[in-house]
């Protein structure tokens, strides 16, 4: 059964996260912290708690689901991969060290496979926005294959210090991609001395 999230005030459920805005509050990562540390450091019970999170992972995942979402709600639609990546860089940096800690955690409902199947879902439905006529299973799979992609590339980001990114360099790097058509990079007969980059 799904918890009551909704109902705690985002600000209350923040301080639950121990999410404080300029980060000073000495994070721990996700696999260490316990939900007597969060209670205790949010100043609520552990039933307070229960009520509306099963356990710790779906309290940061709940953190990840409604942060990145009320951020990129408010940026509209991507003309660009480069710009949704320029865009999620962003505002995992206004929170990297909370995003740092409960990443580097990879156990049962960590957040690295949230992210994975909530981008997963974001992709799939923008491609259904696009064309009508795709299938549950298209859209599955173009989900599956661009979330893939896009936490392939944040994850060593984010283990490597979250480093600036190059806007020029990922403009590059996705029109490569792109114009090398993905038909000839999987090997599907398609001769590569066509390609013009």
């Amino acid at each position: 059964m799904e918890k009551e999230k909704k109902d705690v005030p985002y600000q209350q459920n923040q301080g639950i996260a121990g999410a404080e805005p300029d980060g000073t509050d000495g994070y721990h990562p996700a696999g260490k912290i316990s939900v007597n540390d969060i209670v205790e450091h949010a100043g609520v019970g552990r039933n307070t708690f229960y009520y509306h999170f099963e356990d710790k992972f779906d309290l940061v995942n709940w953190y990840f689901q409604s942060g990145a979402t009320q951020f990129l709600v408010t940026r509209g639609h991507y003309a660009s991969w480069s710009t949704l990546l320029t865009d999620l860089e962003e505002y995992l940096l206004q929170n990297k060290t909370f995003y740092v800690n409960a990443l580097a955690y990879t156990g049962q409902n960590c957040l690295q496979e949230y992210v994975f199947h909530y981008l997963s879902e974001m992709f799939g439905q923008r491609l259904l926005s696009l064309v009508p006529s795709a299938t549950e299973r298209d859209c599955q799979f173009t989900g599956n294959f661009l979330s893939g992609a896009m936490v392939g590339l944040l994850l060593p980001w984010v283990r490597n210090g979250m480093p600036p990114l190059n806007q020029a360099d990922l403009d590059h790097g996705l029109r490569t991609l792109c114009s090398c058509n993905l038909a000839v990079l999987l090997g599907y007969g398609i001769d590569p001395s066509a390609l013009v980059l």
